[in-house]
């Protein structure tokens, strides 16, 4: 990508990118005014570089493969590494370029992704130091794509760990029990099957969170026969996400409820199980909606699924319009919803897609619209 792009260094704060490429797995950097910055180079005799705040110094030398690792004061002021602090991130960045006696570099930069106030900053700092910024934020979201066997097996551990939750989850559907039961018992599962963090549990159950897309947080509703209730949850292992829903009835639905829950199933699974390498994220959509449209008019979904990695969404983001090129071990979600009589239907499926074939992660997942009770 550097090569093709004529990009001499890569100064990567975002927070999937910089664990990506120093392999560090930080929480501080989700405070945006703590950057995390990887200096990678084309040239691999010049040495890459980190930097990071203070308070995270002697974690991040321990647990990334770069050599160079510096600090700014950041929380702290002085830790148990005796080393320089550098005033601020600039301070600290320019040290690394002058040592290194570099000049007038096509720096890679992850363009409007960054925050406004680092983005007007950093573009002043290198247009001062006589550097050109060339945004590769999307040429770094197809670098990640395509997955390592390390990062495969995190994924897959993430989804193993996400269908046990679901299995406790879908036992504690019942009349008389809550929502809030619902979150605590695959809360519990998760941490119990070796979940590193919680990503998410959205819960829509009962007629003021049927609706939602994402409800944040329980509300306490009590089930009764006939609700509906769905729940899209992901666990995170190793850094590393799933993502995945189901939706059902309490004892009883509609006719027209079943329908649309066997055609949104039905046309998803075909066209998960026939993803291959090569397809554009634009064509897989097309192939969906066109199937879906033969049942239900006017379709309302924007997009059809989306890649996951270190983020819950990534490429190929298969909307309309998307060109991305499916690579093979890429790790992929297909989703659909749709509305109708208050509550909004909802599935999703993890795969491996493989060079040949695909590992449906998600298969035994139960997808029977109707609990029983």
């Amino acid at each position: 990508m550097m090569n093709r792009r004529q990009v001499d260094v890569l100064i990567l704060r975002g927070v999937e990118n910089s664990k990506y490429i120093s392999g560090f797995f930080h929480n501080g950097a989700n405070l945006g005014y703590r950057p995390f910055c990887v200096f990678y180079f084309r040239d691999e005799t010049i040495d890459p570089a980190f930097i990071v705040p203070a308070v995270d110094l002697h974690l991040a030398m321990d647990s990334t493969w770069i050599k160079d690792v510096r600090a700014y004061a950041m929380a702290e002021f002085f830790t148990d590494v005796k080393t320089h602090f550098y005033e601020d991130f600039f301070e600290a960045a320019a040290a690394v370029l002058a040592e290194r006696k570099v000049k007038a570099l096509r720096v890679g930069t992850e363009g409007d992704a960054l925050t406004y106030g680092f983005h007007e900053k950093f573009y002043q700092w290198l247009k001062d130091a006589g550097h050109t910024p060339v945004d590769v934020g999307f040429d770094l979201e197809i670098v990640r794509m395509a997955k390592t066997p390390e990062e495969i097996a995190r994924l897959r551990r993430a989804t193993e760990i996400t269908i046990k939750a679901h299995e406790s989850f879908r036992a504690a559907i019942k009349p008389g029990s809550t929502d809030e039961d619902l979150h605590r018992v695959a809360t519990m599962r998760m941490m119990q099957e070796g979940a590193h963090q919680i990503r998410f549990i959205n819960i829509g159950c009962g007629p003021k969170t049927s609706f939602t897309a994402h409800s944040p947080f329980p509300i306490g509703h009590t089930m009764k026969r006939g609700d509906f209730v769905k729940v899209d949850m992901g666990a995170i292992y190793g850094g590393y996400y799933a993502d995945f829903v189901r939706s059902y009835f309490i004892g009883e639905a509609s006719q027209r409820q079943k329908d649309i829950w066997k055609w949104l199933n039905d046309v998803q699974i075909e066209v998960a199980l026939n993803l291959k390498p090569g397809m554009v994220g634009g064509e897989i959509f097309e192939s969906y909606y066109n199937k879906i449209s033969k049942y239900l008019d006017n379709y309302p979904r924007e997009f059809i699924g989306h890649g996951i990695g270190l983020g819950s969404h990534e490429q190929p983001r298969m909307n309309r319009v998307n060109r991305t090129v499916l690579e093979a071990n890429s790790v992929v979600c297909l989703e659909a919803s749709y509305y109708h009589d208050g509550v909004r239907h909802h599935t999703e499926e993890t795969l491996l897609v493989k060079e040949y074939g695909v590992e449906w992660w998600t298969e035994h997942c139960p997808r029977e619209l109707i609990v029983p009770v």
